[in-house]
């Protein structure tokens, strides 16, 4: 399946729509364990009702800054995980000045991709060949200018040999 404009078009596969859709169901499982009500929920995540409802029920996906407000109101973050030994860790991202926390999140989040993708090699162009993406949109991504869609994320970690995955915050 693909998306897009201008001739380019988002390689989307159905493992990166089976992963999205156990993203957001692992968030309803811990929705009703922590016993909240989507009406409490979408107000402490700052969205609609009906726009929580649709990600529950897998209708709609959230964009990445709603996907992670979500998480995070639920005590977790997206991580991405890689292969053992194809990087070294990464140091932790501190919000710069003036920075909203879904964007330090997001530069967490693209650090490794960016690393994984000098390690293999690969030039901004040829990754978003693979992706069906613009060399552009692929430096806004990495350089957080732009946040790409939840979906593409997941396609841009998987072409690197990643995954994203939920992971507890430490309270």
């Amino acid at each position: 399946m693909t998306c897009g404009v201008w001739g380019m078009a988002l390689r989307i596969n159905v493992a990166a729509q089976r992963r999205l859709r156990e993203i957001q169901s692992q968030l309803l499982l811990a929705r009703r364990a922590a016993e909240l009500s989507q009406v409490a929920l979408s107000s402490l995540a700052g969205v609609s009702n009906r726009a929580l409802q649709d990600w529950e029920r897998g209708s709609d996906a959230p964009n990445l800054d709603h996907l992670i407000s979500w998480a995070r109101e639920l005590g977790f973050r997206l991580v991405i995980t890689e292969s053992p030994g194809a990087s070294p860790p990464l140091p932790p991202v501190e919000p710069g000045d003036g920075e909203t926390w879904e964007a330090c999140e997001m530069r967490r989040l693209a650090m490794p991709l960016r690393a994984q993708r000098m390690i293999r090699k690969l030039t901004q162009t040829d990754l978003g060949l693979l992706l069906g993406v613009s060399r552009s949109s692929l430096q806004r991504w990495e350089d957080v200018q732009m946040f790409p869609r939840s979906i593409a994320l997941i396609v841009w970690a998987d072409r690197l040999g990643c995954r994203v995955e939920l992971e507890p915050v430490a309270s």
